[in-house]
């Protein structure tokens, strides 16, 4: 067999245990069953004739050649993810383009304020926008698949280029007709007798939570959980409880009076942050640097707000 000829999808997966230290994770991340992955990966050992995976402790780590097969994987996947964006260059027009990774609950907020603006700068720009939770930005940053990205959480991540702004209070979002509703502020003793709607952990908001409640000694057991913010906001629309979110990342349901967003009365939901972040061995364009530096401009102004 010709190194032309290897079966990348099995080594992909080498690739994968090698990063994540066992099978078992590695899977969960390609979101496959783990014992494809085994198989694939004996499959490959006998193939090449070499043992590719060892042991230490219960973690699983990469013989000396499966080292040199991953790490052939990993530089011939940034070539091409290189050629990729450098296609989609030319496709969309000729200014080049920009990927963004914006949390949900800010989305709106970034076009708004930052995106539209950066625009009418670079109009030639295509603008890859996406979004998701915070564990997932993490990990496309650290691959080099964005640019930059806007997160919300506890802390910002080490490794990467990390400004971080005051974004609290954290926020009850309730009907106008819940008895939350007329309090100036709730407490987390408060917010523990109701029906709550949560996020998915790897959610920066639901790490807060998380953290208040743990903090006061209480537990967290919610009605619902999600993975889409417009769901929790549905839920509490529909008068289903209590969800969560700053009250800059509703304005368009709170101006028309169909909500209403009462402070947590907690030091953590008072400081939390969001965090613009990008891998410090990405080189940015000229575009993405010039959207970097509005996302920083408007972020500094409006914590101050």
């Amino acid at each position: 067999m010709t190194l032309s000829t290897y079966p990348e999808k099995s080594i992909s997966y080498l690739y994968e245990v090698g990063v994540h230290g066992g099978i078992r994770r590695a899977a969960d991340v390609l979101g496959i069953n783990p014992s494809v992955v085994s198989r694939q990966l004996s499959q490959l050992e006998r193939t090449l004739q070499l043992p590719l995976l060892g042991k230490r402790g219960r973690n699983a780590i990469l013989t000396e050649a499966g080292k040199l097969l991953a790490e052939d994987f990993a530089l011939t996947t940034q070539r091409r993810k290189q050629l990729e964006r450098q296609l989609q260059d030319m496709r969309y027009m000729r200014g080049g383009s920009v990927t963004i990774r914006i949390g949900q609950g800010m989305v709106e907020e970034v076009i708004k304020h930052v995106v539209s603006e950066f625009s009418v700068a670079y109009p030639c720009v295509f603008v890859n926008i996406q979004s998701g939770d915070m564990q997932s930005t993490l990990t496309l940053l650290g691959k080099g698949e964005v640019d930059m990205a806007v997160s919300f959480g506890p802390a910002g991540p080490l490794g990467l280029k990390c400004n971080s702004f005051r974004r609290g209070p954290i926020c009850a979002i309730v009907r106008p007709d819940h008895p939350v509703a007329r309090m100036k502020a709730v407490s987390a003793t408060e917010l523990a007798h109701h029906r709550l709607i949560v996020m998915s952990e790897n959610f920066g908001l639901q790490r807060y939570l998380n953290a208040i409640f743990k903090q006061e000694g209480l537990i967290l057991s919610p009605a619902f959980s999600c993975n889409l913010f417009a769901s929790a906001i549905a839920l509490s629309l529909a008068g289903q409880g209590i969800s969560f979110m700053t009250q800059q990342s509703i304005p368009s349901v709170l101006q028309h009076e169909d909500l209403v967003a009462v402070p947590v009365d907690h030091r953590i939901a008072r400081e939390s942050q969001c965090h613009l972040l990008h891998s410090s061995d990405h080189r940015m364009t000229p575009a993405a640097s010039h959207l970097w530096r509005l996302l920083n401009s408007y972020f500094a102004s409006s914590s101050q707000v």
